[in-house]
């Protein structure tokens, strides 16, 4: 092996400093919009009034989270606002040379929402001595009188609310949300740009010159507001592909007894946000998946999640099921998933195949037979009406596999292979092994390129995901975990094919108390590291997948 040279030259606490900085410095502060007047006069009596309106967009918005007391979320490009987990995230507005309403004046808010849970939304005024760039839940205005609330519907769409009571100010108008109860609310921020941004509509009477009295026209009564309407911007593919960032998931181990299921809910509740992706081991040619308790998880009301399968045989080589010894069992799952699995799951067939390759002439394991094994058991549940699989076929991904000369025979064939994965871990001994973000998806050593290159080049057409992954926290560097989540999402972005991410997370311990060569990866392994963690997966780009394909 070799090593990462970048890796040797910065520290992780360097990535840190750096990956702050380009976040801040990627994020183009708009001009403060001036008012577009909108007047559409009626020709009255000399001395009356003419409707018009002035609409005024955001100068300045971000919410924040009251588990993360000190994290700014100025520079987002959504207002996230409700109760998810035990986070409360409230939303802030500021309009700058703000013209306060007559006493017959109308004013209403404008939100462009781009997905969320059904709830009511309730607007408060408070003051303006806060900025984008500083505001956190610890340094928040304090709630000032209630001037306004609506009842959502969830998804995206367009809602005006209309503003009473509104009280003088400094020349600005500054504004909280917050939500009723659970469930949240994402707003489109004016990162956006002024179409989606946060707007002021005020519509009232101002004085016109006197012309001819002419006969009053007839009442025109307003147009109906349009229903909400997905967002096109972002899609989910039939395949599962997110057009928009990258799903988010989890392995999630029992930590002290619990089952698996309470383990996942319990990890959700950790980390403060809903897995995209519930991924669950099934072994053996008995068990028919998916379970009605799987299948709660994935239609729970409000915690939608996609279902991840990873089968493999038990008692059979690969050549063995290749040659039909499983079709009768497969046949028996084929019809279990059509009577059960509604809706687009992933299926992983023996992932981490390559330490089980034994290259022998008979053996049934060879790379070869893998491949095989591959191809008959996606033809057969195919051949059997299962048309909502998504299969994965799952490597270890690291150099030690990809140098052997039987490593591309592996693949099973691009018209049975729908995603491509690997299960990297940051552990060991730096700078090859405990590393940062994308030196743990592009591992090199010799002529191998690294995982996410080899795939990339090969099979370019074809999206990649971390099956599983985790960071180990080692007491003989105790801010590498922190700074690894800290600088994981700049990276991410550097490896667009990663269109989903499910993490592994353990104790270190199995269920027999011995030690996992991985290291202990939970989330919440220190206070330092859950901070990052949860900053990482409730960044914009794993959490746009979800808003766009669940409505959340």
């Amino acid at each position: 092996m070799v090593n990462i040279t970048k890796k040797t030259t910065r520290s992780m606490r360097g990535l840190r400093a750096a990956s702050r900085l380009s976040r801040r410095d990627s994020i183009r502060p708009l001009t403060a919009a001036g008012a577009i007047a909108v007047l559409a006069s009626t020709m009255l009596v000399a001395g009356t009034a003419a409707q018009a309106a002035t609409t005024s967009a955001s100068t300045a918005d971000a919410y924040t989270i009251s588990t993360m007391p000190n994290e700014n979320r100025g520079d987002s490009d959504k207002i996230a606002v409700g109760l998810d987990a035990q986070d409360q995230k409230t939303g802030y507005l500021k309009f700058d040379q703000f013209t306060y309403p007559g006493p017959s004046d109308e004013v209403e808010l404008e939100l462009s929402l781009t997905g969320g849970e059904p709830g009511e939304l309730m607007i408060h005024q408070i003051t303006s001595d806060w900025t984008e760039q500083a505001i956190t839940s610890a340094k928040a205005p304090v709630e000032g009188s209630l001037v306004g609330r609506t009842t959502v519907s969830g998804g995206s769409g367009t809602v005006r609310i209309p503003l009473n009571n509104l009280q003088l100010s400094d020349g600005a108008l500054s504004l909280s949300l917050t939500r009723d109860g659970e469930g949240v609310s994402r707003i489109a921020s004016r990162e956006l740009g002024y179409e989606k941004a946060p707007k002021v509509v005020v519509s009232g009477e101002t004085e016109q010159p006197a012309p001819q009295p002419t006969p009053p026209p007839a009442p025109v009564q307003p147009p109906a507001p349009a229903p909400p309407t997905a967002d096109p911007s972002c899609s989910v593919s039939a395949k599962l592909v997110p057009s928009c960032g990258s799903w988010f998931g989890a392995s999630a181990n029992p930590l002290g007894g619990e089952s698996w299921d309470t383990a996942l809910t319990d990890f959700e509740q950790t980390v403060g946000r809903t897995m995209d992706i519930a991924h669950y081991y099934k072994r053996g040619q008995s068990a028919l998946f998916p379970s009605s308790g799987e299948l709660r998880r994935q239609d729970e009301a409000g915690k939608n999640r996609i279902l991840f399968y990873n089968w493999k045989p038990v008692g059979l080589t690969w050549r063995q099921v290749a040659d039909g010894a499983a079709d009768g069992y497969l046949r028996d799952l084929a019809s279990h998933m059509n009577d059960n699995a509604q809706k687009a799951f992933f299926l992983s067939l023996n992932a981490e195949m390559e330490d089980m390759v034994n290259q022998t002439p008979g053996s049934g394991q060879t790379a070869s037979d893998f491949s095989d094994f591959f191809r008959h058991v996606v033809q057969v549940l195919r051949a059997n009406g299962v048309n909502n699989v998504v299969t994965v076929v799952n490597y270890m991904g690291i150099e030690k596999w990809g140098e052997m000369p039987w490593f591309n025979e592996l693949y099973p064939g691009n018209d049975v292979v729908d995603w491509i994965a690997q299960d990297p871990y940051a552990f060991g001994k730096p700078p090859v092994w405990l590393t940062d973000f994308e030196g743990m998806v592009n591992r090199t050593n010799g002529g191998w390129p690294g995982f996410y290159n080899w795939a990339a080049t090969n099979f370019p057409d074809k999206p990649q995901m971390l099956a599983e992954w985790g960071v180990d926290e080692d007491p003989n560097y105790p801010e590498y975990k922190t700074d690894f989540f800290e600088s994981a999402n700049g990276q991410l972005a550097q490896h667009p094919k990663i269109k989903a991410l499910v993490y592994w997370n353990s104790s270190g311990f199995d269920k027999n108390g011995n030690p996992i060569l991985v290291g202990e990866t939970r989330a919440d392994s220190k206070p330092s590291t859950l901070s990052a963690f949860r900053s990482f997966v409730d960044s914009d780009s794993l959490t746009a997948p979800r808003e766009s394909y669940f409505g959340e």
